[in-house]
């Protein structure tokens, strides 16, 4: 396997793990089962990796003002396939879901930057 894509890999996880838990410690209505959390920042890791270049491609169609707009798209996308498919994240009313969605982009954005100048290494 390539050192680089292990590199991102890593990187991904742990910026998902970091960024579900500052949603988690900053809102009441969002929580992650202790047990559950490795399983939950896998599941939400894949989704948000499989949806990628999804949104890249419709990025590319798009004006590169929505670049934002479909970032919290998918984020929030991510956070909701996690919430259905593992019984250890539960995130409850819209202000909870509106902010975290928003926390967890800005937190993943970051890593992006991050793992590109990595990646440029």
């Amino acid at each position: 396997m390539n050192n680089s894509l292990v590199t991102r890999a890593g990187l991904s996880l742990g910026a998902s793990a970091a960024a579900l838990l500052i949603a988690a410690v900053i809102f009441d209505r969002f929580s992650i089962s202790f047990f559950s959390f490795p399983i939950v920042v896998v599941i939400f890791t894949l989704v948000g990796l499989a949806a990628k270049p999804v949104a890249t491609a419709i990025l590319e169609r798009s004006a590169q003002q929505a670049s934002w707009a479909i970032g919290l798209l998918g984020t929030w996308l991510t956070l909701l396939v996690t919430d259905l498919v593992s019984d250890g994240l539960q995130i409850e009313g819209i202000f909870t879901w509106v902010m975290s969605t928003v926390i967890v982009w800005l937190g993943l954005l970051a890593a992006d930057v991050v793992t590109e100048q990595v990646a440029k290494q």
